[in-house]
């Protein structure tokens, strides 16, 4: 891959062969702040003069500070907010995938998911796309659609504390099930895929061991079936807050792991560019 800095957005050029050039733009986690709010909303105005416009836009997770999720002030109008600025005057269609802060990461994890159910899940469905959007049945938070012969998989994939073991392992389970699935199903139709998730499995700029122990569930399989889909892969998340690109599992060459910025005014979208 190559990065380029284009006036106004980080343009990443992947490496990967498709017939047309497919755009995408993805944010880190925030708002976290006032200022973080105001660069937020300008970054979705700028994605929106942009020449050559971003199919989508996905944002990573993590809609607020892991001190106000930990602080038990959290409350509702944050989710409506967040989804707010995310669409309002916004011409391009906006996916989220769950992150720590606004669910587990909480004092009260249910409160949380229903808020983040009710006002961020569907966030997409309030533009009109020239592809289909699946929901997977047991989860459908996980999502995944075929644009430009490149397959787009959302995953909820969070970083912060364990709230139920029980339930980690069984989604750590159940995204791969969806990842093994979307793979199977479109791997004669498409040249490349990207999946989106919130945490940092890997581990860079963290306890190293920790992480991956953590993660050691869902990336072990993960990095099987995604050198059986034999395909290039571009693994892109949010979580670490510096911007990170690797080829972290030897049995998956094929897979690029990027991680983005968080939200800030020096820290606009990075747009990628899916081109041969």
């Amino acid at each position: 891959m190559k990065l380029l800095l284009a006036p106004l957005v980080w343009l990443l050029v992947a490496d990967i062969a498709c017939s047309d050039p497919v755009r995408f733009s993805a944010m880190g986690c925030g708002p976290y702040r006032g200022p973080d709010e105001d660069a937020l909303k300008h970054h979705i105005a700028q994605e929106n003069r942009e020449a050559e416009k971003s199919a989508f836009i996905v944002h990573l997770g993590d809609i607020n500070s892991g001190a106000l999720a930990k602080s038990g002030k959290l409350k509702e109008d944050r989710y409506a907010a967040v989804a707010e600025w995310l669409t309002d005057g916004s011409k391009i269609p906006t996916y989220i995938v769950p992150g720590d802060n606004e669910w587990n990461d909480r004092p009260d994890p249910d409160v949380g998911w229903g808020f983040w159910s009710k006002h961020l899940m569907r966030l997409n469905e309030k533009f009109e796309t020239p592809w289909e959007t699946e929901r997977q049945e047991t989860r459908p938070e996980n999502f995944a659609f075929v644009h430009g012969g490149v397959l787009f998989i959302g995953l909820n994939v969070v970083g912060g504390r364990v709230h139920d073991p029980l339930e980690w392992a069984t989604r750590f389970r159940q995204d791969n099930d969806w990842v093994e699935a979307q793979y199977a199903k479109h791997r004669s139709a498409v040249r490349a895929a990207v999946v989106m998730v919130q945490a940092n499995v890997v581990g860079q700029g963290k306890p190293k061991v920790a992480v991956n122990l953590l993660f050691k569930p869902f990336t072990s399989r993960f990095a099987e079936i995604s050198a059986a889909f034999g395909k290039p892969v571009l693994f892109i998340h949010a979580d670490g807050h510096n911007w990170t690109k690797d080829r972290p599992w030897k049995e998956a060459p094929q897979v690029v792991r990027v991680q983005v910025d968080l939200i800030q005014a020096q820290f606009p979208p990075v747009q990628v560019t899916v081109r041969e």
